[in-house]
């Protein structure tokens, strides 16, 4: 197939911006703790979403500070992904 200088500029550009998005996305660094710590939040919250609810309001309130802690897990993560 032959290319004019103007489809090579364009698909340069095309590859060009593409990397560019790719290596925005590769600077987040895995971060193991906290993402082992995040999981065992989400299956904390799944437990607790199917316990029983007859636990006088402490389901109710251990549910709302394991949704605190997997917010502030999270935004820890993307706080040290861009700091």
């Amino acid at each position: 197939m032959h290319t004019t200088k103007r489809n090579r500029y364009a698909l340069a550009l095309t590859a060009a911006t593409l990397l560019m998005g790719c290596s925005s996305i590769s600077t987040a660094e895995y971060q193991p703790a906290m993402e082992k710590a995040l999981d065992a939040l989400l299956v904390a919250e799944r437990a607790l979403e199917n316990a029983s609810r007859d636990k006088g309001g402490h389901r109710a309130e251990a549910l709302w500070h394991v949704r605190a802690a997997i917010r502030e897990t999270r935004k820890g993560i993307r706080y040290d992904n861009r700091h």
